[in-house]
């Protein structure tokens, strides 16, 4: 029989797990924070998933096309960061996230150096480990995009979108979500600078059973430096460094009318990895329009308070026709 002091630390890990599992899709861009415990762990930076060239755009293209995307995300949950960003056992779950994307892209005569997209993303989530397990479809992601070619290489945008509460109970965030972030892309020789700088903003979240929350709004950051060892008109494998960061407000019950202790969150991450990119026509099976491209990716934690530490590994395909 276990004690009273385990049962409540289970309680409290099975409460962060499922609040992670609903919180991940948001490492990939999908998702944002629903507190379920009094201590609240959330984790997760938007797009952490960029890798080069992630925001980088041409508008010399005639008519349309269009992509598909999937993303794929593993976390071994062992650790966490407290409220004073001290090190702490975490839930030692194990957490799989997968993003399917399709994008419609186009133009218009009148405007030759700006394009546009509109997609929509579907995430499917699982967390598991020995006290706890939650799995399904999550919360899809609508929106699109706009971006500016000021010059060849260099690309400027804008995009947003709206996060819909519609996905499985068990990963769902029962909140309406609002995306808006701007980015750039530009090449310096052999050098590929990719940014995105965004936020989250929140309605109230309403489940039945349990209380009305306002959770806090997101900052994220996400940086990707990358080198490409052929000449960048003519790409294969960039080696890249990865920083990301996000920073979240904290949760206010409604119903109680009081804050909801240790939500305010944030966490910084470091990675590498590298993108590969193939040529038009060069894949058996498939017709290609562009370059379709594989990253492959290693993240980690440097520092954070009240969240899962991030100690991941990023798979992310495209290909366009």
């Amino acid at each position: 029989m276990r004690a009273p002091l385990a049962r409540k630390r289970i309680r409290h890990w099975r409460h962060s797990a499922r609040r992670r599992g609903r919180t991940l899709v948001a490492l990939l861009g999908m998702t944002g924070t629903l507190p379920l415990a009094d201590a609240a762990y959330a984790s997760g930076i938007p797009f952490a998933t960029d890798r080069p060239q992630t925001w980088q755009f041409s508008s010399d293209f005639e008519g349309t096309y269009d992509s598909f995307g999937e993303n794929i995300w593993w976390n071994h949950d062992s650790r966490a960061f407290d409220s004073h960003g001290n090190q702490i056992n975490g839930p030692d779950t194990n957490t799989f996230v997968g993003l399917s994307t399709f994008i419609h892209y186009w133009k218009l005569p009148s405007l030759p150096h700006v394009g546009f997209n509109a997609s929509i993303t579907l995430p499917a989530i699982r967390t598991q480990g020995s006290q706890f397990a939650a799995s399904g479809i999550g919360d899809p992601l609508i929106g699109g995009l706009v971006w500016y070619n000021p010059a060849p290489a260099t690309t400027l945008g804008f995009q947003a979108y709206v996060q819909v509460p519609i996905g499985q109970n068990s990963v769902s965030t029962n909140t309406w979500s609002f995306w808006p972030s701007v980015f750039y892309d530009d090449w310096y020789g052999h050098v590929n600078v990719d940014l995105l700088v965004g936020g989250i903003l929140r309605g109230r979240t309403l489940q039945s059973g349990h209380d009305d929350l306002s959770s806090g709004d997101t900052f994220h950051l996400n940086l990707r430096i990358g080198y490409s060892i052929s000449p960048p008109d003519n790409p294969f494998a960039i080696p890249f460094f990865a920083l990301d960061h996000q920073t979240s407000g904290g949760t206010f019950n409604q119903t109680l009318g009081i804050p909801v202790g240790n939500s305010a969150n944030r966490e910084t991450t470091v990675g590498a990895g590298v993108l590969f990119q193939f040529k038009p026509n060069s894949l058996p099976f498939v017709h290609q329009k562009m370059y379709d491209q594989l990253s492959i990716q290693y993240q980690h934690s440097v520092s954070g308070r009240n969240t899962t530490m991030t100690n991941a590994v990023l798979v992310q395909a495209w290909h366009y026709w």
